[in-house]
């Protein structure tokens, strides 16, 4: 997904990737980003100008000069600036239509289920040392598309409610995700999760009530994979009573090499800031602690842990983003030309992902064994009309000759 300045030149086939039925001069009324004619003379030539100074990383100088040069539109620097920063609201439409245009794709499944990822991301406006805005995305591992997507300023914290679910759905979500109260929700509609744990993320409990020892339950597992059946303290109360949330914690010892790497990166990490590591966080460190709603009688230890696997996909799509989109080079500090700038950089990511993406089915290290194939009896390849069990890449339909301009 490479985006090259020639996309704004072939304005018809980019104009026809835009969400159908869409009308670009009634939504930019609606919202304010379109007034009165004056320099722009249409919605669609604002939307043509927010690409190019977003899309395509020109300055306003640079867009200004753009567009005079090619008889789109004539107006100064802080001109358009104004214009950019009340279609903000309008371009994060546009953003959510696209979202919309690519859930209407038919979902791959695995088993009768479809596996999503919901991740973040942080993205820093210039000089600032930490994060400035926070990119929350939902990833259709299907489709290889991105089905949700909201973008919130640094207060904006990461949880599983930034997704909408339906019955049949599995979330997989890093250990950021796994607070408490965002889990029943999940269940509640109809879906389920694989969400990844620290030794310290939730406050666990035996089945009955009594409290839990995890790091003895570590101990005392035999085997490299393991389970044991949990409740999850919500800290909730209400009449009647909620019925306890009883979970599966999944383990997997890790390797020796793969331990002492986790080990002395926590202790490097300990060492900056001047204090000693938790013995409890490096004794943790050798394990992968996964927490899901799934059924035991479908989804044994190994499928869970195999399933998580398909989580680094979304990683993937964050570095197309970032990397070959260039979303990380946020130029503006000002909120609303931020805005306008990333909803307008990702619109033109969006149809290049659309246009000319390429995911490989499963993580470049197979499933965790020697052989590199799915456990006997299920197939974890990804596909959109039929499940298969090879490893392939998978080119979508809608590819055309216009990729090569993107």
């Amino acid at each position: 997904m490479k985006i090259r300045p020639e996309i704004l030149d072939h304005w018809p086939e980019v104009r026809a990737r835009l969400p159908a039925g869409f009308d670009l001069e009634a939504t930019a009324r609606l919202r304010g980003a379109f007034t009165r004619v004056r320099e722009i003379k249409n919605a669609e030539t604002l939307l043509r100008l927010a690409l190019a100074y977003g899309g395509l990383g020109m300055s306003l100088r640079e867009t200004c000069a753009w567009a005079e040069a090619g008889g789109i539109a004539r107006l100064s620097d802080p001109s358009l600036l104004e214009r950019l920063c009340k279609a903000a609201p309008w371009l994060g439409d546009i953003v959510a239509a696209l979202i919309a245009e690519q859930t209407k794709v038919p979902a791959g499944r695995f088993a009768g289920y479809r596996l999503r990822v919901l991740d973040g991301t942080s993205i820093c406006h210039p000089g600032a040392d930490r994060t400035t805005w926070r990119l929350h995305v939902g990833y259709d591992l299907a489709t290889a598309q991105v089905d949700q997507l909201e973008l919130t300023d640094t207060h904006g914290a990461e949880n599983l409610q930034r997704l909408t679910y339906a019955p049949g759905d599995i979330v997989l979500a890093d250990r950021y995700y796994a607070r408490p109260r965002d889990l029943r929700p999940v269940i509640d509609a109809g879906a389920d999760f694989i969400v990844r744990i620290g030794w310290n993320s939730l406050r666990l409990l035996q089945t009955n009530g009594e409290p839990f020892d995890l790091f003895a339950a570590l101990a005392a597992q035999q085997e490299p994979e393991g389970e044991v059946q949990v409740r999850v303290h919500e800290g909730m109360t209400g009449t009647p009573p909620t019925p306890p949330l009883v979970l599966r914690l999944v383990v997997r010892r890790k390797d020796p090499q793969q331990a002492q790497a986790e080990q002395e990166r926590l202790l490097k990490a300990a060492s900056k800031r001047g204090k000693q590591p938790d013995p409890r966080s490096l004794e943790a460190a050798k394990y992968i602690l996964l927490l899901t709603s799934l059924p035991a009688t479908t989804f044994a230890p190994a499928d869970i842990l195999a399933l998580y696997r398909f989580r680094w996909q979304i990683e993937l799509a964050f570095k197309r983003f970032k990397s070959l989109a260039g979303l990380d080079n946020l130029p503006a500090k000002k909120p609303e030309l931020a805005q306008a700038w990333l909803y307008a950089r990702l619109i033109v990511a969006i149809i290049a992902e659309q246009i000319a993406g390429q995911v490989p089915d499963s993580p470049p290290s197979g499933y965790g064994n020697p052989t590199g194939q799915p456990p006997i009896g299920k197939s974890f390849a990804l596909a959109s009309h039929e499940v298969s069990s090879g490893h392939h890449l998978r080119r979508h339909p809608r590819t055309t000759a216009v990729a090569g301009r993107l």
